[in-house]
């Protein structure tokens, strides 16, 4: 009786033993697993500061490109640039200027030619009225036959000058040009034709200087 109970008690020691043995490799077994878990967990981390510090170093090469982009402009390049645009400026003015100095210019010489015309036309007159008050003795004279090429000679000038005379006699009435002083019935001419010019006058260029003096039929 003694030696089974002998028995069973070693046989209880060796169950504890081996329990003891299956519990101290259940927690080996954990503690690797936790031990990986970790590592996995410090290399993930590891990656993550990596894959930031490269963004990071992308961002910074990316700002340092900017700043070489824009530069500050040298104190010498701001100068020329400020310069050339008070050339430009410069330059624009005067062509503008010389641009309606030359149209002052031509409007003044026209105004002047106008004005020298409008005081010769008189003297053209009375050229005209004395050559054609003259019989034909006279005009054969040196009196008639100076007078006549002074007359001829004012004309020729004038023409030189750009002046016309305006036709008006026999031509239908146009206010632009003609200035009726008088009027008649006349059967022979048609209706609002000049029928006789009673002084000449002239244009010139496109410019009228002084408008006809016509009688106007009908």
């Amino acid at each position: 009786m003694e030696k089974e109970n002998k028995d069973l008690d070693e046989n209880l020691e060796k169950d504890a033993a081996s329990k003891e043995l299956e519990d101290e490799v259940e927690e080996k077994a954990k503690g690797g697993e936790s031990e990986e878990n970790s590592a996995e967990s410090t290399d993930s981390d590891s990656t993550a500061e990596n894959v930031s510090e490269s963004e990071v170093s992308d961002k910074d090469k990316a700002d340092k490109k900017k700043k070489r982009g824009f530069k500050k402009k040298d104190k010498k390049d701001e100068q020329i640039e400020e310069l050339n645009d008070k050339y430009q400026r410069l330059f624009a003015e005067f062509q503008n200027f010389r641009s309606r100095s030359e149209k002052e210019k031509a409007a003044m010489f026209e105004t002047g030619a106008k004005s020298i015309i409008e005081k010769i036309l008189p003297i053209v007159d009375n050229f005209e009225r004395g050559v054609a008050a003259l019989s034909e003795e006279d005009l054969e004279s040196p009196v008639g036959e100076g007078m006549n090429l002074i007359y001829k000679q004012l004309l020729q000038t004038l023409t030189d000058m750009g002046v016309t005379a305006i036709e008006a006699e026999g031509k239908e009435f146009d206010p632009d040009l003609h200035n009726a002083v008088m009027h008649e019935d006349n059967e022979e001419l048609g209706e609002n034709v000049v029928s006789q010019e009673l002084q000449k006058g002239y244009k010139y260029r496109d410019t009228v200087i002084r408008h006809s003096m016509v009688k106007v039929a009908n």
